[in-house]
């Protein structure tokens, strides 16, 4: 899993860039008809998400816009928005991953958000996977997480953890894609 291959200081980053980003915008509601599939409105929602998937191999390149930097990572303004307002191309050298979050006050609302996106996911890779598949797992008590993977390498999670904080504990949803570039 992806936890398990991350070092100690990487998983720093990655927790404080995600603590930097929460407080955002929610996932967007996706209708799902009685026969399980998209709605027209949901096609043009899937081929958003398709033309991300597909981006990514050359690290969100069309897709991402108006640079901002701080210290040794560029955040750039991504014209596709998983998550409302919320969602953001990270840099940092040659290494690039779409990002998004939203922190939840409880785990039940942090669930239906979760099991949304994993639906609306589901359903858009289905009509067009381009080698794209998924697989589920725990984070041993913390949460659940679903991996896309792509030629047998993560590249992509849909994740709901908890998130404790100093004051109140949370819940929150994570959705990111990494470039090939992540993977060096």
């Amino acid at each position: 899993m992806f936890w398990e291959t991350v070092s100690g200081k990487q998983l720093v980053f990655v927790t404080f860039l995600a603590a930097m980003l929460s407080g955002c915008s929610s996932l967007a509601s996706k209708d799902s008809s009685t026969t399980g599939t998209p709605s027209k409105v949901d096609q043009a929602d899937c081929q958003s998400l398709s033309t991300l998937f597909r981006k990514s191999n050359n690290n969100f390149e069309s897709i991402r816009y108006r640079p901002s930097y701080k210290n040794k990572i560029t955040l750039w303004e991504s014209r596709y928005q998983l998550i409302e307002n919320s969602c953001q191309i990270w840099q940092w050298g040659d290494k690039y991953s779409y990002v998004c979050n939203k922190a939840y006050p409880d785990q039940e609302t942090a669930h239906q958000v979760y099991e949304q996106a994993q639906t609306f996911i589901n359903q858009c890779l289905g009509e067009n996977p381009g080698g794209w598949y998924e697989q589920q797992g725990l984070l041993e008590g913390r949460g659940e997480e679903t991996q896309y993977l792509l030629e047998d390498q993560v590249r992509g999670s849909l994740r709901k953890q908890n998130t404790p904080g100093l004051f109140k504990h949370s819940w929150s949803v994570y959705f990111w894609i990494d470039s090939p570039s992540m993977l060096r």
